[in-house]
């Protein structure tokens, strides 16, 4: 039994698109840049028809912003295009175990500037809070419940659940359930 079967090949994201609604691969190899539809383009399409297909995508560039948009659409895989001769039958055997794959360039890439990201990213969250957010987050990321910061602000508890609120809002951490302790927990070195 081969390794794997292609079922086909395509020139633009459209063609791509149609060939994996077509013949419904375990997976798709696509190109992050391809034209007419991008490879991320044919991802969302693809899963918003609840389909099984999982994907690997390809890139020349070591961008967060791709990066990022890549892990948000669920993709299985993230290859970058010099690297993908000696990974891609790793990524693939990964792939179909259930398992994501992160091409190792990519990942020590992102690991050497996550420190200045993240810095970068607290300073633009920290602008959009009041100083008493700032003081309640923090406080959050020592470990404190509403009540004990409640105590130490002098101030009911009612009004810390308020600002827990705003912030969620400011932040866009609503939703997931303790997302505000999580990012609080995270970010504690920066707080």
């Amino acid at each position: 039994m081969p390794f794997a079967t292609l079922v086909g090949e395509a020139a633009d994201g459209i063609e791509a698109y149609q060939l994996i609604i077509g013949n419904r691969p375990d997976i798709a190899i696509l190109d992050i840049e391809m034209p007419l539809l991008t490879g991320l383009d044919v991802c969302k399409k693809v899963m918003s028809e609840k389909s099984e297909t999982k994907f690997i995508l390809l890139t020349m560039h070591k961008s967060r912003v791709f990066f990022e948009d890549a892990m948000s659409t669920a993709v299985s895989g993230y290859l970058l295009k010099d690297s993908a001769g000696q990974e891609l039958i790793e990524c693939i055997e990964t792939v179909m175990a259930g398992k994501k794959y992160i091409s190792q360039n990519i990942a020590s890439y992102l690991t050497d500037h996550l420190a200045v990201a993240n810095s970068d990213q607290l300073q633009m969250v920290k602008a959009l809070l009041t100083p008493t957010e700032k003081v309640i987050l923090k406080l959050i990321s020592e470990g404190k419940t509403s009540a004990e910061i409640s105590t130490v602000l002098f101030v009911s508890p009612h009004t810390v659940e308020n600002h827990r609120g705003n912030i969620n809002k400011k932040l866009r951490l609503d939703g997931e359930k303790n997302a505000l302790l999580k990012f609080a927990m995270e970010h504690k070195g920066f707080l």
